[in-house]
């Protein structure tokens, strides 16, 4: 027999934002991983 349950969306709600806010801080972390070092004057060629 099947059954049907209920899932409230307005408790999704804060697992996603959650999800975006990791993804967020995530993105941030790796552009300055990947960007130009501080002391980087730019003259040398990029490799990625």
């Amino acid at each position: 027999m099947e059954s049907f349950t209920y899932v409230n969306i307005f408790e999704m709600k804060g697992v996603e934002y959650l999800l975006v806010l990791f993804f967020l801080a995530l993105l941030i972390f790796l552009v300055r991983y990947f960007g130009p070092s501080p002391g980087d004057k730019g003259d040398k060629e990029r490799i990625i």
